[in-house]
This record gives structure tokens, C-alpha cells and sequence, in this order.
């Protein structure tokens, strides 16, 4: 009898211990896989990120997600774990008024970012953000987030974007 008392309280243990190391969903987060793949499906195989790193930064004393797609750098900067927060920057060094190709790829990759930071947007919501701002200077609001979409007055850093939950700016 004592065995089995032993027993239950060590199986008892070991499964508290397993659901709290557990990782778990965090509000206002995606996990990094998640991001990763919903780019991927949201761009119907288009958006394939295969360089990506999480970089310590000792001044600010956290972390930010980097990843790289065909001269876009995305960031964001990271919650525990492998948790991304949804607050995303993508910069690029490409001349994406000068390129179709690539303005076309800046295009897809604002639509599935917008997209996995605040669902609850249609894909016409989505595409009016991007169609109202894209030649100007300004923030949109869309249900909870701030979109700044910014023309860069430098050639080599022609334009850049942002998505940054309200609470968090």
C-alpha cells in the first residue's frame, strides 16, 4: 500500500512538474515556429525564412528575433523563451520603387506580417493599410496596432516598416 502511495505522488510530482515547464502561450506573443510557418502559409510558400537567430542585447538586457528573406530584415524583440512578441520592424537596403520583384516581395511580406500580428483584420483591412500608407509618412490604426510604414530619404535604407500593439509603443 505504501508503494503505491510512493508511486502515485511521484507520478503526481513528475506531471505538476512537466505542465508547469511546460511552454505556454503568451498574450500579445507568437512563437517563433508559429511566426515562421504562418509567414510561409499566409504567403503561399513565397515566405520561407531559413536564417533566423535570437540576439542577446546586453544594454537593453533583452533579446530580439532576426531573420533574414532575400535582403528584408525582420525584428522583433523577444518574451520568454521562443516567444515573439508582436511588434514587428522589417528594413530592407533594396530599392523597392525601383524593383517590381521586389516590391512586389516587400508587399507580401507587410501583408503576412500585418496579418499574423492582429488576425482579426480582413485581407481587404490588411490591404488598405498597406495601399494608404505606402507612399507617405504615417501611422495607421487598426484594431490595437500601429502601423508606420516609412519612405527612407537614404538610398541605401529606401524604406522601412513597423507594426507596434498600442499598448506598447
Amino acid at each position: 500500500m505504501k508503494f503505491k502511495v510512493l508511486l502515485a505522488s511521484l507520478i503526481g510530482l513528475i506531471l505538476v512538474w512537466c505542465l508547469s515547464s511546460k511552454d505556454t502561450i503568451e498574450d500579445g506573443f507568437t512563437h517563433r515556429l508559429d511566426f515562421e510557418n504562418k509567414l510561409k502559409e499566409y504567403s503561399n510558400g513565397m515566405i520561407e525564412i531559413e536564417d533566423s537567430n535570437i540576439e542577446y542585447r546586453d544594454k537593453e538586457n533583452d533579446s530580439i528575433y532576426k531573420a533574414d528573406w532575400k535582403g528584408f530584415e525582420i525584428y522583433s524583440r523577444m518574451g520568454k523563451s521562443d516567444w515573439l512578441e508582436n511588434s514587428y520592424s522589417v528594413t530592407t537596403e533594396k530599392l523597392v520603387f525601383d524593383d517590381k520583384t521586389a516590391n512586389e516581395q516587400y508587399r507580401k511580406l507587410m501583408e503576412c506580417i500585418i496579418r499574423i500580428a492582429d488576425p482579426k483584420l480582413t485581407i481587404e483591412e490588411v490591404n488598405r493599410v498597406i495601399d494608404s500608407g505606402v507612399d507617405l509618412n504615417q501611422i495607421k490604426d487598426g484594431r490595437g496596432f500601429y502601423y508606420q510604414l516609412k519612405i527612407g530619404q537614404d538610398p541605401v535604407n529606401d524604406i522601412s516598416f513597423t507594426i507596434v500593439p498600442k499598448d506598447g509603443w
